[in-house]
């Protein structure tokens, strides 16, 4: 089968990174082509790790709307004439004049990585997809319990559904790194490390998570929070550096970011909406505990109390009351919950994703 993944960047994200993941897996038995649209010189932070066996093609998208995309997008996709195009975020616009005629012998399919009414935005973006989907031009994948059901509240069809995935963990010649970097963040051997491993955004919610933390340390409990991912151009980094919370690192990008969560006491993602954070599957790789709002399909993915911690919210107070929850755990419900959150990975295996996608495929061809 030849298949044509195809997404605007490889910057640092969710839905880039399991890209590169899926376009890797099904390489080892199918003809893969990933297409990016913007240049892989600004935007290619996952590009080293694509295997030999996948094709890249960059189409040097232009800055903002570039309408010359259609038809350059179009004239690749039928020169490559896959069987299947599998498209992601906002690649699903510009593949508009090939989907447009309805193609008989090219399957399209989109991953849907988010809530369905937010990854639609408005605009062209929206009718795009509206179009693609109640035509039955391009066949939706949602990938959680709540991305179907947010999936079928906005469009009125019901689409298939298939969790995301990760490869296993693999122990990375930067542990031990990773291991110094944290323990010299630490205050002193009794401080609690929590990491949060997330570009710095509203979506993110860093802001309200670093004051959580801050409240908690004025309140005697000694705990550190390591911040990994980009935030050289987030207007919230100036507020988090104005905090001066002695307890808040700003480490900025880390490529094995892993690492850091089979280090730390815990991961925290305090996000105000998500799809299925591929960052939450890596933390269930390697056994760490997860303390998350109830978003999105988090909380599919989270029996609080047993494989991580649910908060209540997405509020401060909501965020700070789930950390002190997993502050107040012994040392033998900390090992229980760390035992349950690396089960909890067999289902996210990104072998099984893959093979989900095919048989998909398969059917729609």
């Amino acid at each position: 089968m030849k298949i044509l993944e195809i997404i605007p960047q490889l910057g640092q994200g969710g839905a880039e990174r399991f890209v590169v993941d899926l376009s890797n897996e099904l390489s080892k038995s199918d003809d893969v082509t990933l297409v990016v649209l913007h240049s892989i010189d600004r935007t290619g932070f996952f590009a080293k790790e694509i295997s030999p066996k996948v094709k890249l093609i960059s189409m040097n998208k232009r800055m903002g709307m570039d309408f010359r995309l259609f038809f350059r997008l179009h004239k690749l996709i039928r020169k490559e004439s896959p069987n299947v195009v599998h498209t992601h975020l906002r690649a699903i616009v510009y593949c508009l004049l090939t989907y447009l005629p309805k193609p008989k012998k090219i399957k399209f399919i989109h991953t849907v990585h988010n809530d369905a009414e937010k990854e639609a935005g408005s605009g062209i973006s929206k009718w795009c997809r509206k179009f693609a989907f109640l035509s039955k031009r391009v066949t939706p994948v949602t990938i959680s319990e709540e991305s179907r059901r947010s999936f079928i509240d906005f469009y009125g069809i019901t689409p298939p559904m298939i969790y995301n995935g990760r490869p296993p963990y693999k122990e990375s010649p930067l542990l031990a790194k990773a291991k110094d970097e944290l323990g010299k963040l630490r205050a002193d051997s009794d401080s609690a490390m929590i990491v949060n491993i997330a570009r710095i955004s509203p979506q993110k919610k860093q802001l309200s998570l670093a004051r959580a933390i801050d409240s908690l340390n004025k309140k005697g409990r000694n705990v550190e929070l390591a911040i990994i991912g980009r935030n050289d151009d987030s207007p919230i980094t100036p507020q988090l550096q104005a905090l001066n919370c002695k307890q808040l690192h700003l480490l900025g990008t880390r490529t094995n970011p892993r690492d850091y969560m089979k280090t730390a006491d815990a991961f925290c993602l305090s996000s105000v909406y998500e799809g299925m954070p591929i960052t939450l599957i890596e933390c269930f790789s390697v056994g760490a505990i997860p303390i998350c709002t109830p978003v999105g399909g988090i909380i599919n993915m989270i029996d609080d109390g047993k494989n991580g911690i649910l908060a209540t919210g997405t509020s401060q107070e909501e965020i700070e009351a789930a950390i002190l929850r997993f502050l107040n755990l012994t040392d033998e419900e900390r090992a229980e919950m760390r035992r349950n959150s690396l089960a909890s990975f067999a289902k996210y295996d990104m072998a099984t994703c893959a093979i989900n996608y095919k048989n998909l495929m398969k059917k729609l061809s």
